[in-house]
């Protein structure tokens, strides 16, 4: 499976991965994807090929408190904005611009009944397009 085909795949899936089947999530961690979104109460959230199999992700494991002198960059826009700088695309609440390629699709909210709503715009990425050796992503990304 490629990033594009996992991007795919996710399209128009609720908040929290709520409604994906569990077995996409394992799929592209045997493929060495990540799947990036934004969340309520922190930045960005990562499942698929972030942890080993059986560990627990936790708030704390899931954000990025990361090495300021990685190549690998991710800036997390909310509604448009970072830090002050404007960006990302202001379709969504949570938008990301990355230092290495990804593959994007749309995330709706918690309100099922508005299908159609915009709030995240999720990345997939391939742990081989990192430009890191280190593949820990509290070590091999910087967040700005």
């Amino acid at each position: 499976m490629t990033k594009e085909e996992l991007a795919k795949k996710l399209e128009g899936c609720h908040y929290g991965l709520e409604n994906v089947d569990k077995k996409l999530i394992e799929e592209a961690r045997e493929h060495g994807l990540v799947i990036g979104y934004g969340s309520l109460n922190t930045v960005i959230q990562f499942e698929g090929a972030t942890y080993e199999e059986g560990d627990e992700l936790t708030e704390d494991s899931e954000m990025m408190y990361v090495d300021e002198a990685s190549p690998n960059t991710i800036k997390a826009y909310w509604k448009g904005q970072c830090k002050g700088e404007e960006g990302g695309n202001k379709e969504y609440f949570w938008s990301y611009e990355t230092s290495f390629p990804v593959a994007r699709f749309r995330m709706v909210g918690r309100r099922t009944r508005i299908n159609d709503e915009k709030y995240c715009e999720g990345i997939v990425f391939d742990l081989k397009d990192l430009k890191s050796k280190n593949f820990d992503l509290e070590g091999s990304l910087k967040y700005c």
